[in-house]
């Protein structure tokens, strides 16, 4: 054999070892948001949580309630290789938001990107899950690429408050970002769940509060956040598959409720949620990530049950989120707002208090109907 000859071979073996070792971290990047795999640890759920036994925690690991059958990994392989994905393009930035200070008893709310979202309420900047990297995964580099600019450029958000993460994934617990707000803003309150703590602590955060389903933190101004129940799961390797906790957020405050809902698939919770502390004024669900749902209905919302999820609640006004920005499922780029609008004009419900906003649009919640008592429990 010739020399130009193996070459050739060699040069055509190292491009078919490259292409298995992207493809391998294509999936395992989309395994993480599914719940079937973990590529990074990298001091997240490095040292798992340990307590005492509750009714969604048997002493080493997380569950639901009632637990939730995790997909397996041949599930997995067969929605890989039977997908045939929307194809997605790249959205062009639009204009740059720079959020004013907000007091009193508005609340202002920003859609960032994804689940990225900013709440401003009672002089307090609300900072949830936020992802900044180009793509959701291992050290922002690797995994499914942004598609969308942020709503707010980093460097124009406001001084940030408080900072609530729901859980462990790739697409809301973004060490990064987390760094580089951990830099600018060190004594920011940050909220999280149980055994999420150490990594923040690590890159410079001074307040960080784990919390567990139920339990409130109180902030300033009158605002508390309290944890409240979710269905998902956490994971960032495949021996701490659901070692820390997940969760979304109510913040309390004189002028009514809200809740940041993270990820979550459809269940009871928000009937709890609605039980323990009256009619939402706002709430932010998710709506995205929802196909095929033979894999994906355990794990994540469709639009029409965001839908139903916000009915539960008695939201006066809510905000899809978590679409439009990665393409870690099968649903067309635009479907979600789409057929979130959809369900809504169907069911004769009012369109301008359901909204899916582009990155960097902003709404001013309106004031609770008064006369509508909010009791914490």
């Amino acid at each position: 054999m010739s020399a130009s000859r193996r070459y050739s071979r060699v040069r055509q073996t190292l491009r078919w070892i490259a292409a298995i070792v992207l493809a391998v971290i294509a999936i395992a990047a989309v395994a993480i948001e599914t719940g079937t795999l973990g590529t990074e640890g990298w001091g997240i759920a490095a040292h798992p949580y340990r307590g005492p036994v509750s009714d969604h925690f048997d002493g080493a690991r997380f569950h639901t309630v009632p637990p939730t059958p995790r997909n397996t990994f041949g599930d997995l392989l067969q929605w890989q290789t039977h997908r045939t994905p929307d194809r997605w393009i790249d959205q062009p930035a639009l204009t740059p938001n720079v959020p004013p200070q907000v007091d009193g008893a508005r609340l202002r709310v920003t859609f960032i990107n994804h689940a990225s979202v900013l709440m401003q309420h009672r002089g307090l900047n609300i900072l949830a899950d936020p992802v900044y990297s180009e793509h959701a995964g291992p050290f922002g580099r690797f995994g499914p690429i942004r598609h969308t600019p942020p709503g707010i450029p980093f460097d124009a958000l406001p001084r940030i408050d408080v900072i609530v993460l729901s859980h462990n994934h790739y697409d809301h617990f973004d060490m990064p970002t987390l760094k580089r707000l951990a830099r600018r803003w060190p004594d920011a309150i940050v909220v999280t769940g149980l055994g999420n703590g150490a990594p923040l602590r690590a890159v410079g955060f001074r307040h960080v509060h784990e919390t567990d389903w139920w339990q409130s933190v109180p902030l300033r101004n009158d605002v508390a956040v309290t944890a409240v129940p979710m269905r998902h799961w956490s994971e960032r390797m495949p021996w701490n598959v659901n070692a820390t906790l997940w969760e979304g957020f109510v913040f309390t405050s004189p002028d009514g409720p809200f809740l940041f809902a993270g990820d979550t698939s459809a269940g009871g919770q928000f009937m709890q949620i609605r039980q323990r502390f009256g009619p939402m004024r706002f709430a932010a669900l998710p709506i995205g990530a929802y196909e095929p749902r033979w894999f994906m209905k355990r794990s994540h919302m469709s639009a029409e049950e965001a839908v139903d999820a916000a009915q539960a609640l008695d939201a006066e006004s809510v905000l899809g989120i978590h679409f439009g920005t990665f393409r870690l499922t099968d649903e067309g780029q635009f479907d979600p707002p789409r057929l979130f609008a959809q369900t809504v004009h169907r069911r004769g419900l009012p369109a301008d208090a359901f909204r899916a906003l582009q990155p960097g649009g902003e709404w001013d919640v309106p004031a609770e109907p008064p006369g509508i008592a909010h009791t914490v429990h």
